[in-house]
């Protein structure tokens, strides 16, 4: 059992024998009691009489010590039961027994109260350092419930503005000389690609920074001639962000117009007079030239003339891929975007870069851009593609410069053409190559064959002003009496190529007097051709 029932079974006991000791006082044996008067009975005793004691008040008294009065006893006799009349006198006052106090057996304390506890006045908060935390594990939180959002209501979006172009300063333009004028304008700082309209033609298309100052020339102009220019802004999302106009009118051309290559090019050298003839001169022109004038002609056409193009160092460059002859070499060449070839089997190119002084020759030329062979060689210098005696290809036959002898429309406006001419023939001298050519195609195994390279000159004695022939005839065959023409092709006639008009954006020729389409020159003295000494290289 537990304590607590050990406990309650003592105190049970203890109780118990509390009770009997009351039992016995209160009985008459209190051995306690003191002044009372104790009746005994003998045990001799037969009757079983019961000694009968008077009855007793007690008094309460707070003292253990108080005094009590005891009446005397009177015995009835045995066997009788006395009845006794009350008589009318005064009860006498029973003197109480008195107990004594007992000391309790297991006194019952006095329950304490609890103390009611005096609150504690709410200490004011002193200011102090905050306290630095102590670095403990962190707390997984428990993860709120996501709550479901409530869907915004779709805004009504606003139409972006139509951007207004901004202005960059001024576009200026300003005629450098009778065929060529210049660009200028400082562009804005978010302008990232530049396109140029001349009379409503896209000439260019490049990219270019902003913020910067543009010079951009524009060639093969007509003198005295008015332009209108327009240039478009666009910033890197092709975004029109400017767009301007200007008009200006070049000159009047003053003195020869500028011809390529140095002045002491083969093909700007004139004939000195009396030069030394080739020995078989008579028959070498029978051969190649006089059996074929029928068909001689000169041709500032679109498919049989030369197609040129100027760029600028602003210019996209391109990677001119190579299809069929020397494609060894990389060539990296600014081109501008009107720049396009001749229409014939030949495609011929060329492009002249002016800031970079350079000259890229391209046959069977494809747009963006590839040819069967292209090479790059200098448009000032001497004319061919290697130097003399050495032995090199070209985008030409025989190794020359492509545009080298091409006869231009300003040349005949001017009346005068500077240089010597390049021509074509069908019969041409296979297995050699006369100086200054680098290179021959020649089909004809026969010493009476002109070899590429052959320098012919119309007989200056002749009288060419005499002549009923167009003026274009006329200042052709002036031309071939000073510088003469180099054999540089073989050709289906004799044929003396112009500039085509292709990248011109109108028709120069005409404005030169002359039809754009081929033109005869069987009417030329055929037989007053010579040929010059040939010299092997």
């Amino acid at each position: 059992m537990n304590r607590r029932a050990g406990r309650g079974l003592v105190a049970f006991v203890l109780i118990l024998l509390a009770l009997g000791t009351v039992l016995v006082l209160v009985s008459g044996n209190n051995p306690f009691a003191t002044g009372g008067i104790v009746a005994l009975t003998t045990s001799g005793s037969t009757n079983g009489a019961t000694p009968h004691a008077s009855a007793t008040s007690s008094t309460s008294s707070t003292s253990s010590t108080s005094s009590s009065v005891a009446a005397p006893v009177k015995n009835t006799p045995p066997g009788q039961a006395k009845k006794t009349a009350p008589t009318p006198t005064p009860t006498p006052t029973p003197t109480p027994i008195i107990l004594p106090t007992l000391p309790p057996i297991f006194p019952t304390p006095t329950p304490t109260p609890a103390p009611t506890p005096t609150p504690a006045p709410t200490p004011t908060p002193t200011a102090g350092p905050t306290p630095t935390p102590s670095a403990g594990p962190t707390p997984t939180p428990t993860p709120a419930p996501t709550p479901t959002p409530t869907p915004a209501a779709t805004p009504t979006p606003t139409p972006a503005p139509t951007p207004t172009p901004v202005p960059a300063g001024n576009l200026t333009t300003q005629p450098v000389n009778s065929s060529s004028a210049q660009i200028l304008w400082t562009l804005p700082g978010n302008a990232a690609r530049v396109q140029i309209f001349r009379n409503g033609r896209l000439i260019d298309d490049f990219p270019f920074p902003g913020g910067a100052g543009m010079v951009y020339t524009d060639y093969l102009l007509w003198q005295s001639t008015t332009y209108a220019y327009e240039v478009k802004l666009l910033d890197g999302g092709n975004a029109l962000i400017a767009d301007q106009t200007s008009s200006l009118t070049t000159p009047a051309q003053a003195g020869s117009f500028p011809r390529l290559y140095s002045a002491t090019s083969f093909w700007n050298t004139p004939i000195p007079a009396g030069p030394a003839l080739a020995p078989n001169s008579a028959a070498m022109i029978t051969a190649s030239l006089t059996n074929y004038a029928g068909s001689a002609n000169f041709a500032p056409t679109n498919d049989w003339g030369k197609a040129i193009a100027y760029a600028n160092a602003v210019s996209r460059l391109y990677n001119v891929a190579c299809t069929l002859y020397d494609c060894g070499t990389v060539i990296n060449f600014r081109i501008p975007t009107y720049a396009q070839p001749t229409t014939g089997s030949d495609h011929h190119l060329i492009v002249i870069n002016p800031s970079a002084n350079s000259e890229l020759d391209m046959w069977l030329a494809a747009a963006a851009w590839s040819a069967g062979s292209r090479y790059v060689s200098s448009p000032t210098g001497w004319g061919a593609l290697c130097p003399q005696g050495q032995h090199c290809g070209a985008a030409v036959a025989a190794g020359y410069n492509a545009f080298g002898g091409v006869v231009r429309p300003e040349e005949i406006a001017q009346g005068h053409i500077d240089h010597a001419l390049f021509f074509t023939t069908p019969y041409t001298r296979s297995g050699f190559i006369a100086c200054p050519a680098t290179h021959t195609d020649g089909v004809a195994n026969d010493p009476n064959a002109l070899p590429e390279g052959a320098r012919i000159q119309l007989d200056p004695a002749f009288n060419v002003d005499a002549q009923p022939w167009p003026r274009y005839e006329k200042i052709i065959a002036h031309a071939l009496q000073t510088y003469g023409a180099y054999l540089g092709d073989t050709g289906g006639s004799i044929s003396f190529p112009g500039e085509a008009n292709v990248n011109r954006g109108y028709d120069a020729w005409s404005l030169a007097g002359v039809s754009a389409s081929s033109q005869s020159l069987a009417s030329l003295p055929w037989s007053s051709f010579r040929v010059l000494q040939i010299q092997a290289c």
